[in-house]
């Protein structure tokens, strides 16, 4: 039977999900600048595992949108990966700490992405990961900087919302 509290937490979820995308396109002129894992973070801290499953509504939307290609079965498994690990480090509560953890994660992007690569070479993994390495420290800098600055603020006010069941 469909209740009201499941209706309300698919659409928070859907939501969540929808979120996510529209952060990505929102940064999509700036290479490798995002909010999304930002989001991740703080969707999982608060909605525990409705967080993980709003990667998949993120996921989703990109292969309607962008379609489908090795990129987003990278995609299907780095998201929810890293939301797990949001979900498992959810109790941290220092902003500091979580700008390190993303600044990592942006860092590792490019290598957990040049994995399926290793199928055709470990040799063309590696030097597709190389080639891309400048990127990767862009990443890691937009991830930490955006933490830092804006992970409490967008928190505390997520906090609110959820406090109020508005989402």
């Amino acid at each position: 039977m469909v209740t009201h509290e499941k209706i309300f937490r698919m659409t928070r979820i859907a939501i969540m999900g929808t979120v996510l995308y529209a952060a990505q396109a929102v940064f999509a002129f700036l290479p490798n600048i995002e909010i999304v894992t930002l989001l991740i973070v703080i969707f999982t801290k608060h909605t525990g595992k409705d967080g993980i499953t709003a990667c998949f509504v993120y996921v989703t939307l990109n292969a309607i949108f962008a379609g489908v290609g090795l990129w987003w079965a990278t995609y299907i498994i780095v998201w929810p990966l890293f939301a797990l690990l949001a979900y498992k480090l959810r109790n941290i509560n220092s902003w500091i700490i979580w700008a390190i953890i993303n600044g990592a994660f942006g860092l590792c992007f490019g290598a957990i992405f040049a994995l399926p690569y290793i199928v055709v070479s470990p040799t063309y993994a590696l030097s597709y990961w190389i080639s891309g390495i400048q990127y990767d420290i862009l990443h890691c800098a937009g991830n930490f900087t955006a933490a830092l600055l804006l992970g409490k603020p967008i928190d505390t006010a997520f906090k609110r919302i959820i406090a109020d069941n508005k989402i």
